[in-house]
């Protein structure tokens, strides 16, 4: 791979959790939020909401592949992204990726403007509501350079810490 320029590799602290409670009912969401399965989205539709919701906290993954490789991933069948909307407006989205014996929810967060708003934890459940559908060990990373919170979230949501590393990630400059 070759580093695009603004880009350079870091030391970062990331926390690999587990989700250990009973699986949440999509029934808690209310009328007011719902989500919503993303069919085949393009590159660039997928970028948009991907830099509105990741760009904060220097996401980084999805941007370091060409548009080739970003296609591929989004038309597997084990890739699912689904859209969190309030009031019919995109808000957030998570993306989960299924294989034979777990489900990583690979992405998930909220627009930085619907941060605060009482939808964190709704969107935590929603992303672990459809990823568990199957009895499948669901599992997500999160880092500290995600927003301050993110952690203290998902362990409110039920998961737990199974390792801690550290590493050197890529961030823009």
């Amino acid at each position: 791979m070759t580093l695009p320029a603004a880009y350079k590799k870091i030391p970062v602290k990331t926390w690999f959790l587990t989700y250990q409670e009973e699986l949440p009912k999509l029934s808690f969401l209310g009328d007011s939020v719902t989500i919503k399965r993303w069919e085949n989205p393009s590159a660039d539709e997928y970028l948009e909401i991907y830099k509105a919701v990741g760009s904060a906290w220097g996401w980084t993954g999805r941007l370091l592949k060409t548009t080739e490789e970003l296609t591929e991933i989004l038309q597997s069948k084990n890739n699912e992204v689904w859209l969190f909307l309030f009031e019919a407006e995109v808000v957030g989205f998570f993306e989960l990726v299924r294989s034979e014996s777990d489900i990583e929810l690979v992405y998930l967060g909220l627009k930085p403007d619907w941060i605060g708003k009482g939808l964190g934890q709704k969107l935590i459940q929603a992303s672990v509501s459809v990823a568990g559908q199957n009895d499948e060990k669901v599992w997500l990373h999160t880092c500290e350079r995600d927003h301050a919170s993110a952690l203290q979230a998902y362990l409110k949501a039920g998961f737990r810490i199974e390792k801690e590393i550290t590493s050197l990630e890529y961030y823009p400059e």
